[in-house]
């Protein structure tokens, strides 16, 4: 049913232990809050479930927030890597993980915030630019932002599971070849 996934795929160095934990600590710190405000009819009726192009749009910026902070953080890493490799240390990242930090930072910036960003700032503001009073398809808007939202879960997750691609960021539009 797990196919390849084992234990050893969520092993981790101290590093990404500490991402990946202090990421689950924040999110149930969330949930706590939004239970103990008693929030969660609210949150589903007027965000969770709407087709409003505005709530859509501020949704994104959202998320796009949360994952400009996750490449802020990887670019912050690459960057404390390279000034501590100086002669003979190496650093605190191993060659493999600084390779995954570079690949998961240009992915995160380029899909999931700068496109994100775009796609907020359009949701926000050409509707109201041209004098529309909703979209043409405001439920498939809603199933873009979910399933844009979902693939930025996914990269977090991956921060947990496994390891991300070594590729590099550039690696997307070139063929197999």
């Amino acid at each position: 049913m797990f196919s390849r996934l084992t234990w050893e795929a969520f092993q981790h160095d101290m590093v990404q232990n500490t991402a990946v934990y202090s990421g689950l600590f924040t999110g149930l710190l969330l949930l706590a809050l939004i239970t103990y405000l008693r929030r969660w009819k609210w949150l589903w009726s007027e965000w969770i479930t709407t087709t409003d192009h505005k709530k859509i749009g501020i949704m994104y910026i959202a998320v796009v927030i949360v994952m400009f902070l996750k490449g802020f953080a990887d670019a912050m890493m690459m960057r404390l890597q390279q000034a501590t490799a100086v002669g003979e240390s190496e650093g605190f990242l191993h060659a493999t993980h600084f390779q995954e930090i570079f690949s998961a930072h240009g992915s995160t910036m380029i899909f999931f915030v700068a496109m994100g960003f775009m796609f907020g700032i359009m949701n926000l503001i050409v509707p109201l630019q041209i004098g529309a009073r909703d979209l043409a398809f405001p439920f498939l808007n809603a199933v873009s932002f979910w399933l844009f939202a979902a693939g930025g879960m996914l990269i977090l997750a991956s921060l947990a599971i496994g390891h991300f691609s070594i590729s590099g960021w550039l690696s997307y539009p070139l063929s197999p070849n």
